[in-house]
């Protein structure tokens, strides 16, 4: 994974107000706190959520979809994995996969996190709005799974 995605999961998680950020890209997030958005998830997801770095990537084919989905996954794996123990809410990573961006024609990426929590509707609940992307839902436990393999 790109060097500034391994700086955010080493400078770890932050807990603010009631949402569970990433501290390096809080620090870097111009919007405001959490009355900017319809609730904290939707938040959490605001300030969380980054494109993957593929500039360096071929612009089509199998070559870059492998690439871009290994750097989305491991940075998905390894930030969801340094979510320190005992949080009142579990978070779950989300990574897209679309065509977008300046170029409708490339594929690109994008990785998010968020709170679950049983008394607000979960980040991916309306699946119309994610109808032209793929996306998985990785759970703490997932990425666990993943990294001891």
């Amino acid at each position: 994974m790109p060097e500034q995605f391994l700086a955010v999961v080493r400078g770890g998680w932050i807990v603010e107000g009631d949402a569970q950020l990433l501290k390096l890209l809080r620090s870097g997030y111009s919007g405001g706190g959490t009355r900017e958005f319809e609730d904290v998830v939707q938040h959490e997801a605001a300030v969380n959520g980054r494109g993957m770095v593929d500039y360096d990537l071929p612009r089509s084919g199998t070559e870059r979809i492998e690439m871009l989905l290994r750097r989305s996954l491991g940075y998905a794996c390894s930030a969801l994995a340094a979510v320190p123990e005992g949080r009142k809410w579990p978070v779950r990573g989300y990574v897209s996969l679309s065509s977008g961006g300046l170029d409708d024609e490339i594929l690109t990426a994008y990785i998010t996190f968020c709170s679950d929590r049983p008394d607000l509707p979960r980040y991916a609940d309306d699946l119309d709005v994610f109808a032209h992307e793929a996306l998985l839902e990785l759970s703490q436990d997932d990425a666990a799974g993943v990294l001891s393999v």
